[in-house]
């Protein structure tokens, strides 16, 4: 464990042990008398809040984890009992004590507190262990709760219930639809009832995992328990101060009230490349919301992945299986202020609402030579299709609708090629798209002859054009090569679910 997270909690039990054997005169009678006024008043919880640097609460979080004790197991005593018997900090680790002028402060609650952007919230009780602690950005109330790390008095890192944790910033799971009544909901937070991170047993204090966010303020409130049983509850206000570093922006290529279907990822671009060690800071702000169409929300499984810099960085949100159809989409991602780099920010909250509409998905078949189109579960075209020849052959995989253009010129370096098309819809960025071609019409659905993409009369690419918006998947099958994750705007399909979920920067 570090000794400066060691050192912190001692010196502050040391102190409150001194305080409370330390007589007032020399009147043996004064002396027990002031004890036990003293020993009275140490019963109440004390609280401190302060700021942690990074270096000190990554220090801090490498030391071993303990288990929370069995039921049967020997009681330990409060925080505060069991600093005291601690051996007194040495003058070095006292030195090194993280934030020691503001972690060590004491705060009565109800408090207003300045603190600098960048660094992390502290919370220590004496007296008392904590029982629940909660981070609120009171203008972002759509943010999951920070879990933090709790530590025992000893300054050991406990091992925190992963169920006891507040809602993730990703939706979850759900098997089912929901019922005409009940409600269901997306994994994020409930904005009117936004619950608290459950403590271990034995938790004297608490340590965020991520830094404040300049120009912000904050409402952390704690619930501590007595020796006795009684719950003491705290709250205080952080105010933030300004950053000066460079504004980075960010973007998305989805529009509001925008309808696509549902293999459309959410993607966020940002203005240059997001530092590594900052990603978790940034993913962690990001929620997703998904409603049906009379706004009862829905569960659905999904995940952020940091795709490959190109050459800046790209953040992409898909959910495990395709988007449920007829549904609406709310993205939240509050950027502006957040540290994206040691001298970069977020320059810009960003806001999105789009639906996802029917379920049309495609299969065009190498092999069998046909093109068959679903939506909602019914087939409404099966169409005869040539796709690419063995020397240049379509990709198998899950592609995804892009664009689409009535007229094209499409070119090709490595096939010395430009020929103009009708009905043109992108598929992928490798060159793949569903378009008109009559002068392979009398081959279609017998021979593959085309470059890669998937020809069809001028009559039924007509008709798919028509029917095709962006986000729809188009599944290839029965070629002998795939897609690669490298070789396109939208590749997140091509990624199996638990190949996605490393993508995230968080765990």
């Amino acid at each position: 464990m570090s000794t400066k997270i060691q050192g912190a909690l001692a010196a502050l039990s040391a102190l409150a042990l001194l305080t409370a054997c330390t007589p007032s005169s020399n009147d043996p009678d004064a002396t027990r008398n002031g004890a036990n006024k003293t020993a009275e008043a140490a019963a109440e919880p004390v609280f401190r809040v302060g700021a942690v640097t990074d270096e000190a609460a990554e220090s801090a979080s490498e030391s071993t984890p303990t288990s929370q004790p069995s039921e049967d197991a020997t009681s330990q005593p409060s925080a505060g009992a069991t600093s005291a018997a601690d051996p007194s900090p040495s003058p070095d680790s006292a030195a090194s004590i993280p934030g020691a002028e503001d972690f060590g402060k004491v705060t009565e609650s109800g408090d207003e507190i300045d603190l600098d952007p960048g660094q992390r919230i502290g919370i220590s009780v004496e007296n008392a262990d904590l029982s629940d602690v909660s981070v609120t950005e009171e203008a972002h109330p759509r943010i999951a709760h920070d879990p933090g790390t709790f530590f025992d008095a000893s300054g050991t890192a406990l091992e925190t219930d992963e169920n006891a944790r507040a809602g993730a910033s990703t939706p979850s799971s759900t098997e089912s639809e929901p019922s005409d009544d009940e409600t269901k909901d997306s994994g994020t937070e409930n904005e009117d009832d936004a619950e608290a991170v459950s403590a271990p047993a034995e938790s004297a204090a608490w340590i965020s995992s991520y830094g404040l966010v300049a120009d912000s303020e904050y409402t952390v409130k704690a619930t501590a328990t007595t020796d006795g049983g009684d719950e003491v509850d705290f709250d205080a206000t952080i105010t933030v101060g300004a950053s000066d570093g460079a504004p980075m922006s960010v973007r998305t290529t989805l529009a509001d009230d925008q309808t696509v279907g549902v293999a459309a990822p959410i993607m966020l671009n940002f203005g240059s490349t997001v530092s590594k060690e900052f990603r978790d800071d940034v993913e962690r702000r990001l929620s997703v919301k998904v409603t049906d169409e009379d706004g009862r929300e829905r569960k659905v499984d999904g995940s952020w992945g940091w795709l490959y810099d190109d050459p800046q960085s790209r953040l992409h949100f898909r959910p495990k299986e395709f988007w449920p159809a007829h549904s609406k989409v709310s993205v939240d991602a509050p950027l502006k202020d957040v540290p994206t780099g040691e001298n970069s920010v977020g320059q810009n909250d960003l806001t999105l609402d789009f639906e996802i509409g029917r379920k049309q998905v495609v299969e065009a078949d190498v092999k069998t030579h046909r093109m068959t189109v679903t939506r909602d579960g019914k087939t409404v075209m099966d169409f005869p299709a040539s796709l690419g020849a063995p020397k240049s052959p379509s990709y198998n995989g899950t592609h995804v609708v892009m664009s689409k253009a009535a007229d094209y010129t499409m070119t090709s370096e490595q096939w010395d090629y430009e020929t103009d098309v009708q009905w043109a819809v992108r598929i992928h960025n490798n060159g793949e798209f569903i378009h008109a071609a009559p002068w392979s019409a009398g081959v279609q659905g017998s021979q593959n002859v085309s470059h890669g993409c998937i020809n069809l009369t001028t009559q039924r690419a007509k008709e798919y054009y028509d029917s095709a918006i962006f986000g729809d998947p188009v599944e290839v099958t029965g070629s002998h090569v795939s897609l690669s994750t490298n070789d396109s705007d939208i590749s997140d399909w091509v990624y199996s679910w638990n190949e996605w979920k490393k993508l995230s920067a968080l765990d």
